[in-house]
């Protein structure tokens, strides 16, 4: 019998698609993962509803949702007051902020550092469990996709250091945030703004409980900055949230 629950459309190792992903684990909200290769997903996205080409997107039924945040509006209304809401006062714009300059400049540094020079070691992350069909496609498209990718995330000889240097201000301005001995960035409790963040920096700031994160490997420059960052205060936040808030189901009525 074919699976009722909604399907999760992801893409290689995506922080934003783990935002979403921890989202739905919290509210244990079931869902199917369904990887999709890059490049071949602007065709997909559009076939299966959807408007732009961002990913993740969620198709529950007719109905398709799609980026990390509306995701996280949808499970939040899903399973209502009692699931433990992850939207708190405050939460949305610290959300806002992580996703337009944390998540954009990760990525951005991370593929700077790595598509110019290094291509076989993005290609390798975002080819990871794949369908036979969706890697095959993948593969063909590379050579272009790749191009595309240097293009639209505008990977210029100054594109590593630019973006280095908007995440050195991020990092200092939310060491700063937890400087008042604070648990969580937004109220007394776990929200959407502790997701956003420490999904999105995840990628350096690599915590056990993701195992995709942990091995992937980095050019020297990529590794230095991991390094430097390692014992700030907001990696570190970083890491107890993964450790204290990322398995499945753990928010339900019952609670």
């Amino acid at each position: 019998m074919a699976s009722t629950s909604p399907r999760l459309i992801t893409i290689g190792i995506s922080h934003f698609c783990e935002k979403a992903k921890w989202a739905l684990d919290w509210h244990a909200v079931p869902y199917v993962e369904e990887r999709w290769a890059l490049g071949l997903h602007r065709v997909l996205t559009k076939l299966n509803g959807a408007k732009g080409t961002t990913l993740p997107i969620l198709i529950d039924g007719k109905t398709v949702i799609q980026g990390s945040g509306k995701i996280i509006d949808w499970a939040d209304a899903k399973v209502g007051a009692c699931g433990g809401a992850l939207t708190v006062a405050d939460a949305r714009m610290i959300e806002e902020r992580a996703d337009a300059r944390i998540g954009v400049h990760v990525r951005r540094l991370a593929y700077a550092a790595m598509l110019p020079s290094s291509g076989h070691l993005v290609k390798a992350e975002l080819f990871r469990n794949l369908s036979p069909a969706q890697r095959v496609a993948g593969t063909v498209m590379w050579p272009v996709t790749r191009r595309l990718m240097i293009r639209a995330l505008d990977i210029s000889p100054r594109a590593a250091s630019e973006s280095r240097a908007i995440l050195e201000l991020e990092l200092d301005w939310l060491d700063e945030h937890l400087s008042d001995g604070r648990q969580y960035l937004a109220g007394d409790r776990f929200s959407r703004a502790d997701i956003a963040v420490a999904s999105l920096l995840a990628p350096f700031a690599r915590p056990l409980e993701m195992p995709a994160f942990q091995a992937m490997v980095f050019p020297p420059a990529l590794a230095a900055d991991c390094e430097r960052w390692r014992e700030r205060p907001i990696m570190r936040f970083v890491k107890r949230q993964y450790r204290d808030h990322r398995a499945a189901g753990m928010a339900s009525c019952a609670a």
